[in-house]
């Protein structure tokens, strides 16, 4: 069995990191497969091919022309995939994989017609809801995709021919005969998928995301402050995200607002930051920030810290969630998206009221009094995220798209 992974990137984002840790443990399980990418970024592994072609470095900007012109959209991220992409499908052909295996496609890597093109049978990985919407990744309490999208919110839209209903009327036209799969990390994604009016006649699975126990793994929390030149007689909590700061559903504001309840109920606490593009201006508390960080030393600031706040408004099934969690440390969240398949208040951390920022502080405060106690529960509630189980489910589903048995598929 040969498969195909598919990701716009090697390395960036939460869909790349979701992708890579599944070639690694599907490979490990004697599944050969490779990781078909737009933009290589730093990373030289063999299994990962550059699919480029002399417009590559301009394709998030090209794809994104259409939607530049609405100034109100409550988010950048939007989805148009209108530029084909002759170089991917190119690639694509040249692997001949038994299965192509999509993972997130946008900012120009392939086109929705490109898809329709593919060779089949494909798989797709949602890890966000652009896949059943007219373009928007987060569509928050929007339910205009069990239609047909148009008047997007998210674009600030109340014309019912805008380019929302451009993109869906494309993937509804193009993906109507598609022998696909599609694969949701959490059972919320599947909801929404399941009544979306593009892909609910498919197939849909739920599997979650794998994280790698050999790195994200309880540690000696002295010691890994003392490795990131933290504090170590300080209370300590972390918050996380590639400019979670000024992304809306990353909640970055909430956060902001959290700090006020925290710093009242809690005095002495402080704050540790990681992320590219965090930039906070002038605080009244403490904040230490530690930048972007690779696998091994996000799980030092895991281990560091004794509780994780997420303030997004919408989540899948956060790698960052799932990774505290192995490394024995609880999440505050709020109950939104796919983190109530995650967390258990007062087991593994506390589900705030969405998106009550007072409430998301107080249960942080409750779990950095709680930490120790809830460590167990946090290892072990991880355990269905480990790689070989994840591998695991995806070789059954493969082997049975393919009509061969999972021992046929080793």
């Amino acid at each position: 069995m040969k498969v195909l992974l598919v990701n716009t990137y090697a390395e960036t984002g939460g869909a790349a990191m979701a992708a890579n840790r599944l070639q690694s443990a599907l490979n490990h399980a004697g599944v050969m497969t490779r990781l078909l990418v737009q933009n290589a970024e730093s990373m030289h592994d063999t299994d990962v091919v550059p699919a480029s072609d002399c417009l590559s470095p301009w394709r998030p900007l090209l794809d994104a022309l259409p939607v530049l012109s609405w100034r109100r959209r409550r988010s950048p991220h939007w989805g148009n995939a209108w530029l084909n992409n002759a170089a991917s499908r190119r690639a694509i052909l040249d692997e001949a994989p038994d299965i192509v295996h999509l993972h997130w496609i946008n900012h120009g890597f392939l086109s929705v017609e490109d898809v329709a093109r593919l060779p089949r049978p494909l798989v797709w990985t949602l890890h966000d809801s652009w896949a059943f919407t007219g373009g928007c990744h987060s569509p928050q309490d929007c339910r205009r995709f069990e239609q047909c999208c148009g008047a997007c919110p998210e674009l600030g839209s109340r014309r019912e021919g805008d380019i929302s209903r451009w993109v869906f009327r494309r993937k509804q036209k193009a993906w109507k005969n598609l022998n696909l799969t599609i694969i949701t990390p959490s059972r919320w994604l599947a909801r929404n998928a399941e009544s979306s009016s593009l892909l609910g006649a498919h197939r849909i699975e739920v599997i979650p995301n794998a994280i790698s126990m050999e790195i994200f793994k309880p540690m000696d929390r002295k010691s890994a402050r003392q490795q990131l030149g933290l504090p170590v007689d300080k209370s300590l909590f972390l918050f996380a995200g590639h400019g979670a700061i000024r992304d809306w559903n990353k909640g970055g504001d909430l956060w902001l607002k959290a700090l006020k309840t925290i710093a009242e109920a809690m005095p002495g606490m402080e704050a540790v930051v990681a992320g590219r593009d965090m930039q906070m201006g002038t605080l009244s508390f403490a904040v230490h920030s530690l930048g972007a960080l690779d696998p091994s030393r996000m799980a030092l600031a895991l281990n560091a810290v004794d509780a994780l706040i997420l303030p997004s408004r919408m989540e899948n099934l956060p790698n960052i969630a799932a990774e505290s969690l192995a490394c024995g440390t609880p999440v505050a969240a709020f109950a939104a998206g796919g983190l109530p398949e995650m967390i258990k208040s007062g087991q593994t951390g506390y589900l705030a009221a969405p998106y009550d920022a007072q409430d998301l502080a107080r249960g942080l405060v409750q779990l950095m009094r709680t930490s120790e106690k809830l460590r167990t529960n946090c290892i072990q509630s991880a355990q269905r995220y480990r790689s070989e189980e994840v591998a695991r489910q995806h070789i059954h589903l493969y082997g049975d798209i393919l009509g061969v048995s999972t021992h046929a598929a080793h």
